[in-house]
């Protein structure tokens, strides 16, 4: 009995050893086939690879302007030529692509960069990448995290649970650039509380960046339209922020949604509140600035490029460059900061500096609005 046991074990461990022996002689005489393919494939005119797709910041303080830079390679035989770069939400996300042109075998970088100024809470931002290759041409990325709320930083609290509200569906949507259904999540909370202020505030921020992306497809018409709602929601948002800074100072939040809302309002022609927003702005960089505040280095660069782009819209252009200035020292690879202080050195006459700054935008996102118009700005240069 034991030995037909122990023969049958035999038998069976024998079996098993033949049908893995078979499988591994299949998959031998396959794989380099199968390796050829994808070569290929691969080595069949351009072709675009990115080891990673996405990334998540995780947790981010309101002051953080947080960065990642995805790597990517041309595998293929031919020219890999990045057409254009596009983003969900123009405001919260700034991308810089390293070069447009690859030959086989180069690397480049997609630097993302997250403004977290504006967001509250968890979002999720694609960034779409167009280039010839033609088995992939649009490639999508996908960064993600969790904006903390300044209060409850401050107080080290850890978040809580919070039940849903047309507010925080609201924001939810904003970061997702879903902006149709973010109003509609906004009126909601609005007509539960006629006096709740960051609701008109995203309110107007939905509108206006209806506004920017018709602007930017060229319905001009359509865009001014989207920018008078944006001003609308602001003048009942104006009143609101301004109680909130006569009974707290130092509210930073408030001078900076403030200055903002005018710095935007004077999008529309025949608007000039420029004046108003510098007002906010510089009261807020002092804020920022003070001792009690350090560590504010986002906010920092984020409000001298904002009173640099000021100065530079009042014809201030000596004003702008110093302002500017300090924000590029921190921050050199910030596109607004260079192409402003290119148009602010131009209108000074420093016409080498105008080129160097207008130069580098073209040099540091090449398919960008910026650089687009920078490059209409050195063919002018060139002509005088």
């Amino acid at each position: 009995m034991k030995d037909n046991v122990i023969r049958k074990n035999r038998i069976f461990s024998l079996m098993i050893y033949i049908a893995f022996s078979l499988f591994f002689i299949f998959i031998a005489q396959i794989l380099p086939s199968y390796s050829s393919m994808i070569i290929a494939l691969a080595d069949s005119g351009p072709s675009i690879y990115f080891p990673e797709y996405s990334w998540d910041f995780g947790e981010i303080t309101p002051d953080e302007l947080p960065t990642h830079i995805f790597k990517f390679e041309n595998i293929g035989d031919e020219v890999l030529i990045i057409k254009e770069t596009k983003v969900s939400c123009e405001s919260c996300i700034d991308p810089i692509i390293s070069t447009r042109e690859l030959n086989p075998g180069e690397a480049g970088e997609l630097k993302i960069t997250v403004n977290s100024l504006d967001m509250i809470g968890r979002f999720t931002k694609r960034i779409y990448l167009e280039s010839n290759d033609p088995v992939n041409p649009q490639v999508v990325i996908t960064v993600s995290g969790f904006i903390k709320e300044k209060d409850k930083l401050a107080a080290q609290i850890q978040p809580k649970p919070q039940p849903q509200t047309p507010f925080s569906v609201g924001i939810s949507y904003f970061g997702q650039g879903e902006y149709d259904k973010a109003i509609t999540e906004f009126e909601k909370s609005i007509e539960l509380d006629e006096n709740h202020t960051e609701s008109y505030y995203y309110l107007g921020q939905c509108y206006l960046q209806k506004g920017i992306i018709e602007y930017n497809n060229k319905n001009i018409l359509k865009a001014y339209s989207l920018y008078r709602k944006a001003n609308k929601f602001a003048e009942q948002a104006i009143p609101q922020y301004e109680k909130i800074i006569e009974n707290n100072p130092k509210d930073l939040n408030s001078y900076l949604k403030l200055g903002y809302i005018y710095e935007t309002r004077s999008i529309v022609p025949f608007i000039d509140e420029y004046n108003e927003a510098l007002e906010y702005y510089l009261k807020a960089l002092d804020l920022a600035a003070s001792p009690s505040s350090a560590g504010n280095t986002g906010i920092i660069i984020y409000l001298n490029t904002r009173i640099g782009v000021v100065c530079f819209n009042k014809n201030k252009y000596s004003q702008a460059i110093e302002y500017l200035e300090i924000a590029e020292k921190v921050s050199p690879q910030n596109i607004e900061v260079a192409y402003y202080l290119g148009l602010s050195y131009d209108k000074i006459g420093e016409i080498e500096k105008a080129r160097e700054f207008l130069s580098r935008v073209i040099e540091l996102a090449p398919q960008s609005e910026f650089a687009r118009e920078a490059e209409k700005e050195l063919k002018k240069i060139n002509k005088d």
